[in-house]
């Protein structure tokens, strides 16, 4: 753990944002905005100061992430707000980061997307006993990643950064089910999405097993913008749908209207057909240019893991299909459909007789869910298919 800081600037790249005071355990006041670079203030923390902290608070890998205690513990930090801090709160989805007032340093000496790191709180996530040189570490690493499920950074022979994550429990389906899905969207000839593919991991029992990997798709010219930071923008009401003011505001900030209906249609369609439970609004983003600030449009669909029944046992997998009860705009997963604008947007006839064989990668104990998890993906194509030919599926008892 590096030296405690306790003044220290929000950047944007080499904008000099807030001067802020950081106590021991991580969090920020804010003593001083810069009004010349107002425009350069997080997006989610624009309204206010509350919300501001909020987006501070957000930053940090959640204390909830699997392993994140024992990581925690071999790299001597006392919480992950404090890991941020001691890294600068340096981010692969963004240009912002914190600059201590006794550091000489400018973003293109810290900036991940350039300079080499090592991500040993991800590797320790996955296993704790890993046994890697701390000594040796380098000056900052990632230390910013939302979710529960066990991720780490990494950086390919051709310089390129890529994330590898993990599963639940002992089993692999999360993360075939990110594959599974990166095949939907190809065979459909979707492009703005985020491929996904298997890859080794070590489990933290010290034994072999399958995570998957996808490469980054920001760098210096492009940042991420969660919908959750979005909705940061403008007002709403907690017991209402988000998706309209999630809508309105992505407008107001640059995204064509017709680039959105079609980007969230597909993306609702696909989500319903692989029972995706898990859109939640750290799971849908904007894209942004750091230095001009003008939106790029929507981000590659990402985090498709939560699908598929990945939770459910063997017994619930024989009952009759349902409806599913999701984080997103609402929580019907099948009331979505009624914000898709075009419904036919999507050629359904090219997943008939969908491939499953990739599900038989996974551990031998759950290859009995393979025909229960195809027919319950089967039922859905019919209904997307009933739902194309203009029947309001929401009505149906499901």
């Amino acid at each position: 753990m590096g030296k405690s800081i306790n003044r220290a600037y929000l950047m944007h790249k080499d904008h000099i944002i807030i001067d802020l005071e950081i106590d021991e355990s991580g969090g920020i006041k804010v003593l001083h905005f810069n009004p010349t670079e107002k425009n350069h203030i997080p997006l989610g923390g624009q309204m206010n100061n509350m919300k501001l902290h909020d987006w501070w608070n957000d930053r940090s890998t959640p204390k909830t992430r699997q392993g994140a205690k024992k990581a925690l513990n071999r790299l001597g930090y006392s919480s992950t707000q404090n890991m941020l801090v001691d890294n600068l709160a340096l981010s692969l989805t963004d240009c912002y980061w914190i600059k201590p007032f006794d550091l000489d340093v400018s973003w293109d000496d810290v900036n991940l997307f350039d300079n080499k790191f090592e991500d040993y709180f991800g590797t320790y996530t996955f296993n704790a006993s890993e046994k890697k040189h701390i000594n040796n570490k380098t000056r900052f690493s990632p230390a910013t990643s939302q979710g529960e499920v066990q991720k780490k950074w990494c950086i390919d022979n051709n310089n390129n950064r890529f994330m590898i994550k993990g599963n639940y429990g002992d089993n692999y389906q999360q993360s075939i089910n990110e594959v599974f899905t990166s095949n939907i969207y190809d065979t459909l000839g979707f492009k703005n999405y985020t491929k996904y593919s298997l890859t080794n991991i070590i489990t933290h029992d010290n034994n072999p097993g399958l995570g998957c990997s996808c490469d980054c798709f920001c760098n210096n010219n492009t940042e991420l913008i969660s919908a959750w930071e979005v909705l940061q923008t403008t007002k709403y009401r907690m017991n209402e749908s988000l998706y309209y003011p999630f809508r309105d505001a992505c407008i107001n900030l640059g995204v064509k209207k017709e680039d959105f209906d079609f980007f969230i249609s597909y993306e609702i369609m696909i989500d319903f057909l692989i029972s995706n439970t898990d859109r939640h609004m750290n799971n849908i983003a904007i894209l942004r240019d750091p230095d001009t600030l003008k939106i790029k449009g929507m981000a590659p669909i990402f985090d498709n893991g939560n699908s598929m029944f990945f939770k459910d046992t063997i017994g619930t997998l024989k009952k009759p299909l349902r409806d599913l009860k999701t984080h997103s705009f609402i929580e019907s997963e099948k009331k979505l459909l009624k914000y898709v604008t075009d419904r036919n947007i999507i050629d359904i006839n090219k997943l008939n007789n969908f491939n499953f064989d990739i599900y038989k990668k996974d551990i031998p104990e759950r290859l009995e869910r393979i025909p229960y998890i195809k027919k319950h993906f089967e039922q859905k194509l019919y209904l997307l298919d009933e739902f194309q030919h203009g029947k309001d599926i929401w009505k149906y008892n499901i």
